[in-house]
């Protein structure tokens, strides 16, 4: 199974977090472990260990600061795609919210969130991984979720609204006053539970500028995009490799490190867990040169020479030796056998 990872849009506002306490972008990318146009793409994933290096280097610039209440000022609902929008398009606050804690795992699959919704009470519960420990030693991460959470729906829906109750499971520390000053209320620290609280008149809030039908289509969009990530992450390890190596134009031109980068993994576990499924990179990788050739001389479309360039052999005599290694003949002779075989047919 692979290993869960988060939607690279949900460091866009911790760098600017970071950059606000003078932490040069530079470095922040450095401590994340990624480049700068890789991190710009929408459907990149990035482990959670990059995630708990950030969170570690912030505190460790700014940990006196309200970093809750500075990432909160940072994020726009829309920056994080289609659930973004289907937030903004939602009839109202508790839809809104219902919603959010509903296919928030395509952001981030491993933090929960759970709803209960009363005539008297709108309850909102932050559940973090035990594999998130380092979290609440932090206390700045899931303080963070939580008032941000806040500070969305006040931006949604354009009500400077405070919660009637909200609850840190860790202990106050240098800028607590500021975050409370921040929420209007004042927090329970050291409580039990990660949560908020508010009351049945801010669910019933609208969305200020919802196109609601809009915001159904998206939702349902949604819905099924969840269903393929979780047969997404069930799938095998060797499926996952041999999908990417297959996806390049020309076989070869990926190494371990690249396949692993893309599949939000170091390379030296995506080294373990084939070898826990019995298969090999470099199996892998001649697993799909030798189905690319077969359907290449299926096709018949390409000479030889340009198919070995193509399954990135260094000429046309390295393709026929493997080639012969997989059917037992030369690519000529068995597209002359299928021509036979099609012409009997």
């Amino acid at each position: 199974m692979r290993p869960q990872a988060l939607l690279s849009s949900l460091f866009r506002p911790l760098f600017h977090v970071g950059e606000s306490l003078g932490i040069p972008r530079a470095l922040l990318l450095e401590t994340v472990g990624e480049e700068e146009d890789r991190l710009a793409r929408p459907d990149v994933r990035v482990p959670y260990t990059a995630l708990e290096r950030l969170w570690a280097l912030l505190v460790q610039v700014g940990g006196t600061e309200a970093l809750a209440v500075r990432l909160a000022q940072a994020v726009e609902p829309t920056h994080v795609g289609l659930v973004g929008y289907v937030l903004v398009n939602s009839p109202d606050l508790g839809t809104s919210i219902q919603r959010y804690c509903r296919i928030n795992a395509l952001l981030d699959p491993r933090t929960k969130w759970r709803v209960l919704q009363t005539d008297r009470a709108l309850r909102v519960e932050l559940h973090l991984d035990p594999l998130d420990a380092w979290a609440p030693r932090l206390q700045h991460p899931p303080e963070g979720l939580l008032v941000t959470l806040v500070s969305s729906a006040r931006l949604l829906s354009g009500e400077d609204w405070n919660p009637t109750r909200i609850c840190f499971a860790h202990p106050r520390h240098a800028a607590s006053a500021a975050v409370e000053d921040f929420l209007g209320i004042t927090a329970e620290y050291d409580a039990s539970a990660y949560l908020v609280e508010g009351d049945a008149a801010a669910a019933r809030l609208p969305i200020r500028h919802a196109d609601i039908e809009l915001g159904n289509l998206l939702h349902a969009r949604a819905e099924a995009e969840l269903a393929q990530l979780r047969i997404h992450e069930t799938r095998s390890w060797r499926e996952q490799v041999g999908e990417v190596l297959a996806a390049q134009p020309r076989t070869g031109d990926l190494v371990p490190a690249d396949v692993a980068s893309r599949l939000a993994v170091s390379e030296r576990t995506l080294q373990r867990r084939l070898r826990e499924e019995g298969v090999t990179f470099a199996g892998l990788e001649d697993a799909v040169r030798r189905d690319r050739a077969f359907q290449f001389l299926r096709d018949g479309l390409l000479p030889h020479f340009e198919i070995a360039f193509l399954l990135g052999f260094s000429d046309p005599s390295a393709f026929t030796r493997a080639f012969r290694r997989w059917s037992g003949t030369t690519p000529g002779h068995w597209q002359q056998a299928q021509g036979a075989k099609d012409g009997s047919a």
